[in-house]
């Protein structure tokens, strides 16, 4: 069955660390969803009643599926409780749906339990070895967790995966571990990849192709890549806001770094970044 909301793998767990990213990408699953999110609570009510009138009785599964859509949503929404207590009405009517474990995976690791996360990333793999979404967070979560080899067995099984839509967001992951592994060159091939698959999504590559710009002393070529990290679909990405102040500052380009410290400081107020921004601009000549 499928799944509007299998999509966030990547965008609830690889964009963890960028919280104003997170944010925005929770805000735009909710536009694209808005029915089904609308609709989530009275389906919720439905599928857990299951009313005797009903012409076509589902199956336990498919009502399990469609408890775990109405997770989904919840977890979109920030209701990481509420996702969990709809995932546990799904797992006793049936407990061997790959995407149930990978949607607790996803759910954990928002409440911030990533071992309980990754046991269940790892059952979820264990039942459907080709679930791409579930290979690609099982991959991320043993990337954080330092394990390097493992997780990039996993990743490549998302990343090739032939029939895999979102295999930018695995690919990106790759680049991630060889970067963390300091491999840059190796590093900067996923990052290509991942942008060719998906340019206006890849905002994660092009922020950390930027640092590899940096590492080369590449200045020019670092604000074009910390400029695509933080356009459009990335433009709530604040981390590549600041590293492009940073490179203008550094590239003694004043006036585009105060520029941008104070559209940073107006954009994130009351962030981290924001006072970040505003301690950068006392510096400025």
């Amino acid at each position: 069955m499928w799944s509007p909301l299998l999509g966030l793998s990547f965008d609830l767990i690889a964009f963890a660390p960028y919280p104003e990213l997170m944010n925005q990408i929770r805000k735009k699953s909710l536009m694209r969803s808005s029915l089904w999110v609308l609709l989530s609570s009275s389906l919720a009510f439905s599928v857990i009643s299951c009313s005797t009138t009903s012409t076509k009785q589902l199956s336990k599964t498919e009502r399990a599926r469609l408890l775990v859509e109405v997770a989904g949503g919840a977890l979109t929404e920030g209701d990481v409780v509420g996702a969990l207590q709809h995932l546990a009405n799904a797992e006793e009517l049936d407990s061997q749906l790959a995407e149930l474990h990978h949607m607790k995976a996803l759910a954990y690791h928002a409440k911030g339990e990533p071992k309980t996360a990754l046991q269940e990333a790892q059952k979820a793999v264990s039942i459907s070895p080709t679930l791409s979404n579930a290979n690609n967070t099982l991959g991320k979560l043993l990337l954080d967790d330092n394990q390097y080899t493992q997780a990039e067995h996993f990743l490549n099984q998302a990343a090739n995966a032939p029939l895999n839509r979102e295999a930018y967001k695995a690919l990106t992951n790759l680049g991630i571990l060889n970067y963390r592994r300091k491999d840059y060159a190796k590093a900067g091939k996923f990052f290509d990849r991942a942008i060719q698959a998906s340019q206006t999504e890849a905002c994660i590559a092009f922020y950390y192709k930027g640092h590899l710009a940096l590492k080369e002393g590449q200045l020019k070529d670092a604000v074009i890549q910390y400029r695509h990290a933080s356009n459009r679909l990335c433009s709530s990405f604040a981390e590549a806001h600041l590293a492009l102040a940073k490179v203008y500052q550094r590239n003694g380009q004043f006036d585009l770094a105060r520029r941008k410290y104070l559209e940073i400081q107006q954009q994130f107020n009351s962030t981290q970044y924001a006072q970040e921004a505003i301690d950068h601009l006392k510096n400025l000549p």
